[in-house]
């Protein structure tokens, strides 16, 4: 009698189902726990064993509520059991304690449960929760740094923005928004970027273009009517990476600037304070050895004339005595007297001072102009006469003399002074304005005064010449050698044939690009 073997009962598809379903609970790795509509556990996995510390057994049958560490709020289970009962589900996070009493922070999410049988109330509750100890603990603590970072930039003395691409602000501190109600411009951080991008020409260039580093580079603003700010500046790139989620192996990336703004006013207001003192006493000396340059010019033109008179006297009386010119008195008392002329015109000619050579480089002509005008303030006062200062809150530098150019424009001031400075003369105001455009910078210096008649507007560029009845020694050198130090700096100088309020002198030189400098080093 043979044996019979009976197939193996084959699963049906709900058993089979069933079976995945159960190893799929089993093998998860978040903490799966199962209730009744009261909360008493019913089933656990594995993973909520390791998570919690409890075994299986120690916690079925009894409330969920054993894992609560007591110092979750109130307001949290309300709003978890308002969720449930209305059928919806609930995630959060609450504290839970493990078996050994420690807390962790557990991720939560509670669905209800419902069955064909009962579809209109809830008779289970599946939770599945994962311990978020450490992403709270680095979330908190990313938190914790950048309030504190925010913190130190808010109360931080330096100013600080930070610009995207297309160069708009996106976040700044409290010491940027006072220099934007103060300089009165809306972005100082794109008045900074222009004025280093004229600074350093092509090295400002190639740090843009590589993302480098430029640090404490000195920018200056001028304001109407205030004192000038200076601030070391620094620029600075980083990447921010972006959050999309197509972004997540990628490496798309965006640039942003930060801007460090140091005000260092009053370090250079000390400066600029020892600066003028010396200024003063070599202005003053130089103002001396102009003078005597003057008058021995003067001197030497007046001499001119006559001597020449004498030698072509003493050229024709030599021709009309013809051989015997060398016994003829006349002859020779004008041929004397022309000796003794061109030996005193030498003499006079040896004994002027020499012109200083000063050194030529970059000069800002906002600097140069506010030290005339600290310079002429007593005779500005004296004079009853109201100053109106335009300056370019930044203003690309002119390659030139510093000292030659502070004498120009004290000569044009000082001109503008013994204008107004008569009696009876009502208005007396003083503008002095700075602006650069198509590569010039340009200076306008305005007066309320009786102005310069229209045939007299070449003359007055002539040597030696002048509107007023008497000359004050030793105040400038004339509009003649103010227009020979405008040409050596290849610049212009004319009156503006138009303005009929007074004078107005206008001044053009060509900007300075600079050459490139050392740009991790600064200026």
């Amino acid at each position: 009698m043979h044996e019979i073997i009976m197939p193996a009962p084959v699963p049906t598809p709900t058993i089979f189902a069933d079976a995945i379903f159960h190893y799929a609970v089993e093998q998860s790795a978040i903490a799966i726990s199962i209730t009744d509509q009261h909360a008493n556990i019913l089933y656990v996995n594995p993973a909520f064993c390791a998570i919690t510390g409890y075994a299986a057994h120690e916690v079925v049958g009894h409330k969920q509520s054993l894992l609560s560490y007591k110092s979750t709020p109130k307001v949290v289970y309300q709003e978890l059991w308002g969720a449930l009962k209305k059928g919806r589900s609930w995630t959060g996070r609450l504290l839970n304690r493990r078996r050994d009493g420690s807390p962790y922070v557990a991720e939560l999410t509670v669905t209800p449960l419902k069955t064909p049988e009962h579809e209109d109330e809830d008779i289970n509750y599946l939770g599945m929760h994962w311990d978020a100890t450490e992403e709270h603990r680095l979330s908190r603590q990313l938190a914790n740094h950048k309030q504190l970072i925010e913190s130190v930039i808010s109360v931080a003395p330096v100013a600080v923005a930070l610009l995207d691409v297309d160069g708009r602000v996106v976040l700044d501190n409290p010491a940027y928004k006072r220099i934007v109600a103060e300089m009165k411009v809306d972005e100082p951080a794109h008045a900074v970027i222009e004025s280093l991008r004229h600074n350093l020409g092509d090295s400002f260039e190639k740090a843009f273009a590589s993302r480098r580093a430029l640090l404490n580079q000195e920018v200056r603003f001028d304001r109407a009517g205030g004192e000038p700010r200076w601030y070391a500046c620094s620029l600075s790139w980083f990447e921010e990476h972006h959050t999309s989620p197509d972004a997540f192996y990628g490496d798309g990336c965006s640039d942003y600037m930060l801007l460090v703004m140091h005000d260092i006013s009053a370090s250079k207001r000390q400066q600029e304070a020892l600066r003028l003192a010396a200024m003063r006493a070599m202005l003053s000396e130089g103002e001396l050895n102009q003078s005597l340059r003057e008058a021995l010019a003067g001197a030497v033109f007046q001499l001119q004339g006559p001597v020449n008179l004498i030698s072509a006297a003493a050229g024709l009386q030599r021709r009309r005595a013809g051989p015997g010119a060398g016994s003829d008195p006349l002859a020779r008392a004008l041929s004397e007297a022309q000796r003794a002329g061109e030996e005193a015109i030498a003499t006079l000619q040896a004994a002027m001072p020499p012109e200083p050579e000063e050194p030529s480089g970059p000069v800002n002509l906002n600097e140069v102009l506010r030290d005339v005008l600290m310079l002429e303030t007593d005779a500005l006062l004296s004079a009853g006469i109201t100053v109106d200062w335009h300056p370019a809150h930044v203003l690309p530098t002119v390659q030139g003399d510093p000292t030659a150019l502070r004498t120009l424009f004290r000569q044009l001031v000082s001109n503008a002074i013994e204008a107004m400075n008569v009696r009876g003369w009502k208005e007396r105001a003083l503008v002095l304005r700075t602006s650069t455009q198509n590569g010039q910078v340009d200076v306008e210096v305005t007066d309320t005064g009786p102005g310069i008649p229209e045939a007299l507007r070449l003359k007055v560029f002539e040597p030696f010449f002048s509107t007023k009845k008497a000359r004050a020694a030793g105040r400038g050198v004339g509009l003649s050698l103010a227009q020979e130090i405008v040409t050596r700096h290849r610049g212009m100088l004319e009156i503006d044939p138009e303005y009929s309020g007074g004078c107005r002198l206008r001044i053009s030189f060509p900007a300075l690009r600079s050459a490139p400098l050392d740009l991790e080093g600064g200026r």
